[in-house]
């Protein structure tokens, strides 16, 4: 499935909402940006929950609204699922009662999980019969996330969808949603601020910033992008290294913050550290009087480390320079 928008100009009060682009939507894309970059706005604008004031939208031939066309699909006829990060379940029914309704409301020449089955798959199975006022807010999340997949879209939207649960056990739903998208065939857009997340399981990424979306595509051509690295905190800068370089498949990708890796400008030997990768100096910037980030070539992708001016002396580093990336496996 291809999701096309063109130069589409969406507006909520004071803000502006900008987009062109046109990305595979297969498995999962990530939209990636700071707090008030539009990405929540981008995700309702795409389920029609905003009017557009300028340009267009289709999923691959079918045009879901065109303002020069007069063309405007209403929501609940697009087949688009949003979750929203406050869950938004119906309080006066219990879990099962969300569940069985959107499972009577799906079209009958789709398919998806069973009630019991996505439950289960999400954890959940022993609340079915509890109000929805007394979940959590984790709870609810993932009841928000099962009451949409059961309705069958053909295209998922998900805000944030765990944002109420802790980093490990995020990610854990997180790497379920990648299997799920997989074994529905069903391509989902979720939005995340965690660069973590976003490199596990993005396929794709649009990045955001200020309203606009200042670039999109592969994962791994996007993360390692220089406008990608203006969006992360210092502390964040890093690398993206796919999945076939470290875990064999089980993610798409990991990210390695720049901090986490040590240069050697001779081959490592008798050490602990399980992932050393071999390259030549892309790139060397002074960031501060007390940080210099050093970008390796390998054949893991473009590496990042934050050293010390100091230490660029000792090694002797220079552009085009043979070096080695040393990363310890809990880094990752």
């Amino acid at each position: 499935m291809t999701l096309k928008l063109r130069e589409v100009v969406v507006r909520r009060g004071a803000f502006r909402l900008e987009a062109d682009f046109e990305v595979a939507a297969s498995g999962v894309t990530v939209v990636f940006g700071p707090s008030g970059s539009g990405k929540s706005s981008l995700l309702s604008s795409i389920a029609g929950l905003h009017r557009f004031e300028a340009g267009s939208l289709s999923l691959d031939d079918r045009v879901l609204e065109d303002v020069s066309a007069g063309i405007r699909i209403p929501t609940h006829e697009r087949g688009v699922g949003l979750v929203f990060q406050d869950a938004r379940l119906f309080p006066h029914l219990t879990v099962r009662g969300n569940l069985k309704y959107a499972e009577r409301r799906r079209p009958a020449a789709r398919n998806a999980p069973i009630v019991i089955e996505i439950a289960r798959r999400l954890e959940f199975e022993d609340l079915l019969d509890r109000p929805v006022r007394n979940l959590s807010g984790g709870e609810r999340g993932r009841v928000a996330l099962a009451r949409a997949i059961v309705s069958a879209p053909e295209l998922l939207l998900l805000d944030e969808p765990f944002a109420a649960l802790d980093g490990r056990r995020r990610r854990d739903f997180l790497g379920l949603l990648r299997e799920l998208s997989k074994e529905q065939g069903l391509p989902m857009v979720v939005v995340t601020h965690h660069i973590d997340d976003a490199a596990e399981i993005a396929h794709d990424v649009i990045a955001m910033r200020g309203g606009r979306v200042i670039a999109h595509g592969a994962a791994a051509d996007v993360m390692a992008r220089p406008e990608f690295a203006n969006l992360l905190d210092r502390r964040d800068l890093g690398s993206r290294v796919p999945a076939s370089a470290i875990a064999g498949g089980a993610v798409e990708g990991v990210w390695v913050r720049a901090d986490s890796v040590l240069l050697a400008s001779e081959r490592p030997r008798g050490i602990s550290a399980r992932h050393v990768w071999e390259g030549r100096v892309a790139t060397i910037t002074r960031e501060t009087e007390r940080g210099v980030l050093v970008s390796l070539a390998t054949e893991a992708g473009y590496i990042l480390s934050r050293i010390t001016p100091e230490a660029l002396v000792d090694l002797q580093l220079e552009q085009g320079r043979q070096a080695w990336a040393v990363v310890k496996a809990h880094a990752l």
